[in-house]
């Protein structure tokens, strides 16, 4: 008994220690943060590179770089797609929204012809009725395409690997959310996805981590209840996403409300120019630091993804570690 009792006093220091020694998302002070107190680098349109053989893409790597080099924030977009040989004609339905068409007018037709060169292949061929798989794309699967569950499968291996990491997701979807939960679930991430309810106090990393719940995941059209929640009915509220012009982005005005429920707990920073040029791209960068202190300033709250364009060209990494009050770490 004596012995025993010896055996539990030294555990408890060691287990105590041991949590209080964490690092959550790489800094011991973020653990008890909740999940919309820190700041995320994010990448736009996270599954666009050349990598996989996108056109006019919003990354120069891929998510697996993106990963393994400090991004924790994704924002992708999901699409019904089919295979027609070597390219998926995408499943539109409805016009293209504003959100959809971040593009060049050359490369925006280009993704128009081919969708409707695709599909007269489809009904030639008779293979309308094939079931479409889920793809991540941007606007046209036809520019480039990554099957969802093959970079889930990324996301996996990651967290398996870093299991003190925990990632945000912001989908613009045009997938039925059931479908998308199954992509989550054949990569082997269905039991990953943390849940919320608006009103309701989100999460710290550490309850995040120790339960297992490494993801938080929303949608911007869908809803499938509170793993996969609206990102805009109480979850995430944003800046505008539409800059023409790396002038536009030094204003005040590029910090006010945009989509989303004001007071929601998680606030998204959009910071890229469009369409996506990588030169543009690293103008735009250089001014994130200033951004995001006036956006601070102007909404009186700290950023939680801080969204760019080509991540590898910008240091959304180094700003998101000032935001969180971190020491440079080698």
């Amino acid at each position: 008994m004596v012995l025993a009792l010896v055996a539990i006093g030294l555990v408890a220091p060691a287990t105590a220690a041991a949590q209080s020694a964490r690092k959550c998302n790489g800094m011991a002070a973020l653990c008890d943060r909740t999940v919309g107190d820190v700041a995320f680098p994010t990448a736009h349109n996270a599954m666009s590179s050349p990598a996989d053989h996108f056109r006019g893409p919003n990354q120069g790597k891929p998510m697996s770089w993106q990963l393994d080099h400090g991004i924790r924030g994704f924002q992708i977009d999901a699409y019904l797609g089919v295979p027609v040989g070597t390219r998926v004609h995408t499943s539109l339905t409805g016009p293209l929204t504003t959100a959809q068409q971040d593009m060049s007018p050359t490369l925006l037709a280009a993704g128009k012809q081919l969708n409707a060169q695709l599909g007269k292949e489809l009904a030639a061929k008779q293979l309308a009725n094939v079931t479409a798989g889920v793809y991540l794309c941007h606007t046209f699967c036809e520019l480039g395409y990554v099957k969802m569950v093959d970079e889930l499968r990324v996301v996996r291996q990651f967290l398996d690997a870093h299991p003190n990491q925990v990632l945000q997701f912001v989908i613009q979807d045009y997938v039925p959310p059931e479908q998308l939960h199954a992509e989550f679930v054949a990569a082997g991430l269905g039991h990953e996805l943390a849940s919320y309810v608006p009103g309701e106090p989100l999460p710290t990393l550490r309850q995040m981590i120790d339960a297992g719940t490494h993801l938080l995941v929303s949608l911007e059209n869908g809803d499938d209840g509170p793993q996969l929640p609206n990102a805009f009915t109480g979850l995430v509220e944003e800046t505008p996403f539409t800059f023409l012009t790396v002038t536009q982005l030094r204003s005040a005005a590029s910090c006010v409300d945009n989509r989303g429920v004001a007071g929601s707990p998680v606030f998204q920073l959009n910071h890229w120019v469009t369409p996506p040029v990588p030169s543009h791209a690293a103008a735009a960068n250089r001014l994130l630091p200033s951004r995001t202190a006036t956006c601070e300033r102007t909404r009186n709250r700290i950023p939680t993804l801080v969204a760019v364009d080509f991540a590898e060209r910008s240091d959304v990494v180094r700003v998101a570690r000032r935001i969180n009050a971190a020491p440079e770490e080698g």
